[in-house]
């Protein structure tokens, strides 16, 4: 019988030795059949039964608070619960995110160490001299786990009300505008260098050692503009601290509808995103790469996170290890061609 026949699609022998035959046919499709399932079963069982023998540990490569922060604690929360073992934060911020994902890639690739890159790792790849590893060959990616809208906020005293005001406010005062951010290469600076590039204006970039500082400079005055993660400026906006001029998405914020996108305002391709995502060392088994990426997508689409999301700005995205390779790959080559553009320099 041909592989995958059908045993009801079989009609009666017309005589013995057509009977002898089918017999031993039906008895061989049997015996496959009962195989088929055996097989199948084995191999999703063997890509389900990894799981972590000891406590797992999850490296944010930023210090405590800030969004990267806050996604660290909720994935590893869930991992805890749903893997057996405990699952521990371990915070590795510095030097542009570098010590916490070489931190990661230099542990043993067993599935016991994951931890969230972002997106300096696009901008490092660039950056970075002399980096000690390679940004897509030394990591498993696992998938991208949220990403998060800029805003462009303006200190009160600038006399400006919306992106046009601001750019032709800029044109007058050429040097006199000032914008923060979290250092060279993060993903606030690449927003306000491409502003200065899209609009030909003479902005001046301040380089702090977090968007902390940053952002006190910005309340104090010391500084009049910057480009700031969704979710720890709207606080501040909605203290009326700052001016909300535009968002870097590609759609408006249903908690703050009335500011446009950077594309409505009236300055196309300035779509800027803070991403994260999860990896694990390169190397780690298969079944472990298959286990933590499900459990990961399984986190992404609980109800309760989605809505915790939602109220932080905080845009969930679910990829496949593929996918997510794929995106990094392209943003490094994105970030690359601005950082050339800008002259953006390492500090």
């Amino acid at each position: 019988m041909k592989k995958g026949a059908r045993s009801e699609g079989l009609h009666p022998p017309r005589d013995r030795t057509r009977r002898t035959l089918s017999r031993r046919s039906f008895g061989a499709l049997l015996a496959a059949s009962a195989l088929a399932p055996v097989t199948l079963g084995s191999r999703a069982a063997r890509a389900q039964e990894w799981a972590p023998t000891r406590a797992m540990r999850l490296i944010v490569p930023f210090p405590p608070g800030g969004t990267a922060d806050l996604l660290g604690r909720l994935v590893a929360q869930h991992f805890s619960e749903t893997l057996g073992q405990p699952a521990v934060v371990e915070n590795r911020g510095g030097a542009g995110t570098l010590i916490g994902t070489e931190a990661l890639i230099r542990s043993a690739p067993d599935g016991h160490t994951v931890g969230l890159i972002a997106s300096p790792h696009a901008s490092n790849a660039t950056l970075a001299k002399n980096l000690s590893f390679d940004p897509i060959q030394d990591i498993q990616p696992l998938t991208l786990v949220g990403r998060v809208s800029l805003l462009l906020v303006v200190h009160p005293s600038v006399p400006a009300r919306t992106v046009q005001e601001l750019v032709a406010y800029a044109h007058a005062n050429p040097g006199k505008l000032h914008f923060g951010s979290s250092g060279n290469g993060m993903g606030n600076q690449i927003a306000g260098e491409l502003l200065k590039l899209k609009t030909r204006s003479d902005l001046v970039h301040v380089p702090y050692r977090g968007g902390g500082p940053a952002m006190n400079d910005l309340v104090g005055g010391q500084i009049q503009m910057m480009f700031n993660a969704f979710t720890s400026t709207l606080p501040l906006v909605q203290a009326g601290k700052f001016r909300a001029l535009a968002i870097t998405g590609n759609a408006r914020s249903p908690i703050l509808p009335d500011v446009p996108t950077m594309a409505e305002a009236g300055v196309e391709g300035l779509e800027i995103y803070e991403w994260f995502g999860l990896v694990a060392p390169a190397g780690i088994p298969q079944e472990a790469t298959r286990r933590l990426h499900a459990e990961t997508i399984k986190f992404l689409e609980r109800t309760d996170i989605r809505t915790r999301f939602t109220d932080q700005g905080i845009g969930a995205v679910l990829q496949t290890p593929a996918q997510f390779l794929e995106f990094i790959k392209q943003e490094i080559e994105r970030y690359r061609e601005i950082i050339l553009s800008a002259k953006i320099q390492a500090e």
